[in-house]
Parts: structure tokens; sequence; C-alpha cells
């Protein structure tokens, strides 16, 4: 009898240690799985758990709300088909209601309550900038659907971040190429005072002399401001030949409504922050005409066949409108990318937080998103180019292709 005991409480002793050492696998800074060379998990977990903080509401409702719906999407559908290699994948949604105090308190709720393997978001460069300082010091991979350059630049101050909208100066770059082509060489500016205002007049300003540009105003406007008719004016006395507008809706919408009011027919070109209805549903009939460079998902019937895009968008563009009788406009293209990189790293056995920014950083090469094809390095955490845009207008109430 005595020998019985002796063997049970060893029986007992054992199970209650290798209890622990499961305990602290499961808690160890995100990792839940390992790897066994061929994509599959070799540990029993619960699911990976992403956290994703977007602007459902707030002025930058247009950008999240599309990033949002399209999260729930690719989540459900993920999971539908098996999970990640058989471990199903969770997704923690925020709002951080278009606020940069917000996007800090999920950020930091995501990371230290949900310990989440990464971060998505947020919507705006202002949000997402107050995030990268969060996810350099907890050394978690934060992938941005915000597009100013400081996100990830300069990149040795941004090594666990990343982005997916292009960078703006490759927006600058495709404006400026247009405008040369259509003969034009004196610009005004009319930029947010936000964050992402502030990165797009710094490019416009920083790449203008060599495409022969010449800056001749330049103002300055806050988001919710209700009229913006002293700026114009300033900029229509100043021989300007086009404006340029850089923000998201609603300012560059208003901004049109005041151009046509005070009767001025020049060309307004604006920046990628308004690919989608809303610019057009705020300007209506001012809208007319606003020139801007954008992804492709702003119109996916225009899409030749042979583009490499075309299938995924295609894909894509179908089953988000099925779901949600809507347009996912660009920034659908941004939250999908920015869960579709995080997934293919899952995939392929990085199931921690290094191991993720590892392979994001290292792995990501001739990668088709929906927004473009990315090719990330240590030098470069966005991996788009230029080509990633078209150019488009508004013709008849519609974005339309601008064969340029």
């Amino acid at each position: 009898m005595r020998k019985f005991y002796a063997f049970l409480l060893v029986a007992m002793l054992a199970f209650v240690l290798a209890a622990c050492g499961d305990s602290d696998s499961a808690n160890d800074a995100g990792t839940d799985a390992e790897d066994n060379g061929e994509g599959e998990a070799t540990e029993d977990v619960e699911s990976y758990k992403i956290g994703a903080i977007y602007s459902k509401t707030g002025p930058n409702n247009p950008l999240g709300e599309p990033e949002w719906n399209t999260t729930e999407l690719l989540v459900e559908e993920i999971n539908k088909a098996g999970g990640i290699n058989g471990v199903p994948l969770e997704v923690i949604l925020r709002d951080d209601e278009s606020s940069q105090e917000k996007a800090t308190q999920e950020m930091i709720s995501l990371i230290n309550d949900e310990n989440v393997l990464a971060v998505l978001g947020s919507s705006g460069s202002t949000e997402s900038l107050a995030m990268k300082g969060i996810a350099m010091d907890e050394e978690v991979p934060l992938v941005s659907a915000a597009a100013s350059i400081q996100i990830v630049e300069p990149v040795d101050e941004s090594t666990w971040v990343f982005k997916t909208p292009q960078n703006d100066v490759h927006a600058v770059e495709k404006i400026f190429t247009y405008l040369e082509g259509e003969g034009i060489s004196k610009v005004g500016l009319l930029t947010d005072s936000n964050a992402y205002g502030e990165s797009g007049r710094e490019q416009l300003e920083g790449a203008a002399e060599d495409f022969g540009i010449e800056i001749v105003a330049k103002e300055v406007y806050n988001m919710e401001d209700p009229d913006m008719s002293t700026q114009l004016t300033k900029i229509n006395g100043s021989g300007a030949e086009a404006l340029i507008t850089w923000g998201t809706n609603p300012g560059p919408a208003t901004i049109a409504v005041n151009m046509k009011d005070l009767g001025m027919d020049m060309l307004h070109v604006s920046s990628h922050g308004v690919a989608n209805e809303a610019f057009i549903d705020l300007g209506q009939d001012a809208a007319e005409g606003v020139v801007i460079p954008t992804g492709r998902l702003l119109f996916p019937e225009q899409i030749p066949e042979d583009d490499p895009h075309y299938e995924i968008i295609s894909d894509f563009y179908e089953k988000y409108t099925a779901k949600f009788d809507s347009e996912p406009t660009n920034f659908a293209s941004y939250g999908y990318d920015g869960l579709m990189l995080v997934v293919e790293a899952l995939e392929n056995g990085a199931t921690d937080r290094e191991a993720i920014r590892d392979y994001l950083e290292n792995e990501i090469v001739d990668w088709i998103g929906t927004t473009g094809t990315f090719n990330m390095s240590p030098e470069d955490h966005n991996g788009l180019d230029v080509d990633s845009l078209v150019m488009a207008h508004v013709k008849d109430g519609k974005w339309q292709y601008l064969d340029n």
C-alpha cells in the first residue's frame, strides 16, 4: 500500500510540473505554437490573437469602417476554412474614435491585457504615429493602415512598424508627373494641420523642384473647419494654376464646395486620402473634375484581366459588396493587406512577436496584395512603389480611371 501511495504521489508531482511548463509556454510573449518546418502547428493553442484599432467612428470613419468590415470578413473566411494551420484566428477590434488618445489607450490594452501577437491600424496618421511609439517600446509588430511616411521612416526608428498604404512620397511623385504632362508648373497648397497633412506638405515641398513645380502659395486648415474660403481666396490670387489639397474627409470635400462657390476654375488635385465615395457624397457637384492618385480597388471593373492584381481585387470586391452592400474603397485594401501579411507570417511558422516582425521585414518579396505588390526589406517597411498608384478623376459623379 505504501508503494502505491508513493507511486501516486510521484505521478501527481509529474503532472503538476508538466502543467506548469505548458502554462509558461502559453504566456511567453504571445508564442503559442511551434512550427514543424512544414507550416503546421505542433502544439495545441486556443487561437492566434491579433489586435486591430480602426476609426469606426469620428471624422476618420470613411477610412476606418471599410477597414473594420474587411477584418471581420477575412476572419470569418479564414476560420471557416479551418483557421491558420488548424488554429483559429482571433482579431480583437477596437474603435479609436478618430482620437490619438483613444488609440494609445487601446494599443496599451491590447498589448498588456490581451497579449496580442501584433496590432493592425490605425486608420489615420496622427493615431498611427502615437501607436508607433508604444509598438517600439513594447516590441510588438504594428502594421498601420495610414499613409504618412513618418510611420515607417527613418527605418532604424521604426523597426517594429510596417504599413500598407503607399507612402505619401509616392502620391506626390504621381501628382507632379501628372501636372508635368498637363503643362502646369505653378501650384498652391492647402493642407490639413494634422500629421497626414504635415507629412504630405513636407513631401510636396521637397519634391517640387525636381519636377519643375513652383509652389506659389501655402495655406493650412483644420480637419473640421466648416469653411476654407479665406485660404482659397489667397491661393486664387497667387497665380497658381492648380490647387493641391492634402487631407482626409471632410476637409477636401469642403474645399471643393468652397471653390465652386467662389467661382474658382483652377484644377483641384487631392491626395489619396479622399479615394472613396464619401468625398463625392460630401462634395456633390463640386467634386466633379477633382483628380487624385489612387490604388486600383477604387474601380475594380476597370482593371485589365492581365494585371497581376486583377484576381485578388476582383475576388475581394465581390465578397465585400455581397456582405456589406457597399464599396470597399482603397481603405479596405489597406486593412486587407495588413491582416493578410500577418496571416502570411503565421502560416509560415512565425508565431511570436519577434518572428512576425522578422518575417515581415525579410520574407515579403513580390507579395501580391490588393493595394499593390509588396517588397519589404530592412530598408523599406512599406514595400510599395509609385506603380502601385494610378490617376483618377470624378466624372459624371463617379471615380474613373484617368489615362494620362
